[in-house]
């Protein structure tokens, strides 16, 4: 069994670990844009100075082990390079996004270190079937691209970093191309993506076409995900109006209040409502009258905050 290196007992009763023996240490591991095919279309996991890992200049990670309550620390001898191309997360056909955030997870498959991309935190461990290294099936949010698809239900994993991508829905040089944005603050190693606000496009029913949101953004604390959206006014085609969110919930029959909405054209300050059905991105806009005009002007502008399901993929 693994040791602890180093420990101690805060004033708060709070064991504090430091060192190898902590799960999430890392020495000498760096995040950094890569080009496979198309410029920064690739995050590649290498030295923190951006030197090739080799078995003299190795980086280490430690992780929860196979046995629970057990560590198991890896060394890192190569780099390992992610072609994002083809990934979507649930963002494709939906349009094109700025300055997305995804988080970069080491896996513990059964003692085989493996890497990830996900567009969700939140979670320990892995549902395998979300996992695979075939980037056009990582098409749903709960998903993660891997270097090799996770075998081991009793996986554990750890975000070591994040970073902002561009993404092109279509007409680029690639179908769902990212390109990895390297200004400051861009790519971030050692630090969650927790509490981080970032875009989503809305899919609307009700309307006679999309529109952009004003603004639709959201971010994810531990497994809780809080979104703002401030819509634009839409020309309606049926009493239901509905929306998607960024992921999908855990438990539906969630409701919160639309602080303004348009129906019939008309601006209304009063409570209508936002529904959510587990499993489900669909949220349903609901007036006081709890039906919309089936023309003219209609628009909803909410906060609201959800649970991240599905329930498989955010095991207890």
């Amino acid at each position: 069994m693994p040791t602890n290196n180093n420990f101690g007992i805060t004033q708060a009763g709070v064991i504090a670990f430091a060192g190898a023996g902590s799960p999430g240490w890392m020495s000498n591991i760096g995040i950094e844009a890569a080009t496979t095919t198309n410029a920064n279309d690739s995050v590649r996991i290498t030295s923190r100075d951006g030197s090739d890992f080799s078995a003299t200049n190795p980086g280490w990670i430690t992780l929860p082990g196979t046995t629970s309550g057990t560590l198991s620390t890896f060394k890192i001898t190569a780099n390992v390079t992610m072609n994002l191309t083809g990934a979507h997360w649930g963002h494709g056909t939906t349009g094109d996004l700025t300055d997305a955030i995804l988080r970069v997870l080491a896996i513990n498959d059964n003692t085989t270190l493996r890497w990830g991309v996900a567009l969700l935190g939140g979670r320990h461990t892995l549902l395998t079937t979300d996992t695979n290294a075939t980037a056009t099936s990582v098409n749903l949010p709960e998903e993660v691209l891997c270097t090799a698809a996770v075998a081991s239900a009793t996986n554990h994993c750890q975000e070591v970093g994040h970073f902002r991508g561009n993404f092109d829905d279509t007409g680029g040089a690639a179908e769902d191309l990212w390109a990895v944005q390297t200004g400051v603050g861009d790519i971030v190693v050692g630090r969650s993506a927790d509490g981080l606000w970032q875009p989503w496009n809305p899919v609307y029913t009700g309307v006679t076409a999309q529109v952009a949101p004003a603004v639709a953004v959201w971010t994810q604390v531990g497994r809780q995900i809080s979104v703002w959206h401030s819509g634009t006014t839409a020309t309606s085609n049926a009493s239901t109006f509905t929306g998607t969110s960024p992921s999908k919930v855990l438990y539906g029959d969630l409701f919160s209040a639309m602080n303004l909405y348009i129906d019939n054209s008309s601006v209304v300050r009063d409570a209508g409502s936002v529904s959510t059905t587990a499993g489900s991105i669909t949220m349903d806009f609901f007036t006081v009258g709890a039906t919309w005009a089936t023309s003219n002007g209609k628009r909803a502008n909410f906060e609201k905050t959800y649970p991240v399901g599905p329930a498989a993929s955010f095991i207890p």
